[in-house]
C-alpha cells in the first residue's frame, strides 16, 4: 500500500536527517518545558507526601487522618491540572516551532518555499479555528455513532476500545497533516477531502504518535516534533514532491 511505503519513507528519511544533526533545535521548547514540568510535579508531590498529620488522641487522630486524606487529594489534583497545562502547552502552544519545522523540511528535501507574512498569519489562523471545530465535531460524531453501534450489537469492551483507538488516531493524524496541508494553503474543505480520501495514512500517523506519546518521560516532547518530520515526508510523497524529479500529479490516494 501506498500509505505504509510513504510512512516507511518518512520515518527513514526523518531519522537520516536527525543523525546529521538536523532540526534537533525543534526538540528545545518541548525539553525546557518537561523541566519545568517534572520541577514543579517534584515540588507538588514531596509537598503532598510531607504533610502527615496524627495524634496520640483516638479521635484527634481519626480527624488528622481525614485530614491527610483531603491534603494529598488536594495536592494530587493540582498535579493532575499542571500535566494537563504541560500537554496543552507542548501540543499547542508550540505549534508555531512545528509550523516552522515543517516549513524547514519541506524546504531542504523539496526546494518549496513558502512566503509567510502578518496576513498568512492571520488566514492561518482563521482557517485553523475552523478545522480544530471541524475536527472535534467530527470526532464526537463518529465516536457517539459507533458507541450507538456497540450498544446495540454489543461488541465486547476490547473490540470497543479498538474502534476508539482508531478513530482517535485518524483526527490526530489529520492534526498532524494539517501544518502541510496548511502550508500549501488547502481550504477547510480540501483538508477533510483529503484526510478521507487517504483514511490509512491519518491513522499510520495518529498510531505513531500515540506510540511515541505514551513512552514515559520523553513521549509527549518528542512526539509531535517527529511526527511532524514523519508526516512532512509523507505528504510530499502523496503530492509526488518527493522523490525529485516525479512528474506532478493529484494528490495520490490510499490503495
Amino acid at each position: 500500500m501506498k500509505a505504509i511505503n510513504y510512512h516507511i519513507r518518512g520515518i527513514i528519511t526523518s531519522f537520516e536527517q536527525l543523525s546529521k544533526g538536523k532540526y534537533l533545535v525543534y526538540f528545545i521548547p518541548g525539553v525546557v518545558l518537561t523541566l519545568i514540568f517534572w520541577y514543579f510535579q517534584s515540588k507538588i508531590t514531596s509537598t503532598g507526601d510531607s504533610v502527615n498529620l496524627h495524634s496520640s488522641y483516638g479521635w484527634i487522630d481519626w480527624m488528622a487522618s481525614w485530614l491527610n486524606y483531603f491534603v494529598k487529594g488536594t495536592f494530587g489534583f493540582f498535579a493532575l491540572i499542571t500535566e494537563q497545562i504541560y500537554i496543552f502547552a507542548v501540543l499547542t502552544l508550540l505549534s508555531p516551532f512545528f509550523t516552522s519545522l515543517g516549513e524547514t523540511m519541506d524546504k531542504d528535501l523539496t526546494g518549496n518555499a513558502v512566503n509567510s507574512g502578518f496576513m498568512r498569519f492571520i488566514n492561518d489562523m482563521i482557517r485553523m479555528v475552523f478545522v480544530v471545530l471541524l475536527m472535534v465535531i467530527m470526532e464526537l460524531f463518529f465516536m457517539g455513532f459507533y458507541a450507538m453501534i456497540s450498544w446495540i450489537f454489543g461488541f465486547n469492551d476490547l473490540f470497543d476500545t479498538i474502534v476508539y483507538q482508531l478513530i482517535a488516531a485518524f483526527f490526530f493524524g489529520l492534526s498532524f497533516y494539517d501544518f502541510a496541508l496548511e502550508r500549501y494553503a488547502k481550504g477547510v474543505f480540501s483538508t477533510i477531502g483529503f484526510a478521507f480520501s487517504n483514511p490509512l495514512g491519518m491513522v499510520i500517523i495518529g498510531l505513531l504518535f500515540l506510540g511515541i506519546y505514551n513512552i514515559p518521560y520523553i513521549g509527549i516532547p518528542i512526539a509531535p516534533v517527529l511526527t511532524v518530520m514523519i508526516s512532512t515526508v509523507a505528504y510530499a510523497y502523496y503530492t509526488k514532491a518527493l522523490p525529485k524529479g516525479a512528474p506532478e500529479t493529484t494528490v495520490a490516494k490510499d490503495e
